[in-house]
C-alpha cells in the first residue's frame, strides 16, 4: 500500500511539472502564433520526454528480471 501512495504523489509531481513546463514554453515560444499555440508544444515536448524516461525504466526493470531468472536457472517465456 505505501508503494502505492509513493506512485500517486510522484504523479501529482510530474502533472505539476508539466503545468510549468507548458507555462514556460507558452511564454517562450509566443510568436508561433500565441500563447495557445506555445502551450500546446510545451506539452508535447514535456510528454515525449515522460513517456521515453517511463519507457526506460519499464525496459531496465524488466532487463533487470530477466537476469534474475537466469541466475537462479528459471527461463521467463519471451
Amino acid at each position: 500500500m505505501k508503494n502505492i501512495w509513493q506512485y500517486i504523489l510522484a504523479g501529482i509531481a510530474v502533472a505539476i511539472g508539466g503545468m510549468f513546463v507548458s507555462d514556460l514554453a507558452g511564454n517562450f515560444f509566443n510568436g508561433l502564433g500565441g500563447y495557445g499555440f506555445g502551450c500546446i508544444l510545451g506539452i508535447c515536448m514535456y510528454l515525449c520526454v515522460v513517456i521515453v524516461t517511463c519507457t526506460g525504466i519499464i525496459v531496465a526493470k524488466l532487463h533487470k528480471n530477466t537476469h534474475v531468472d537466469e541466475d537462479s536457472g528459471n527461463k521467463s517465456e519471451q
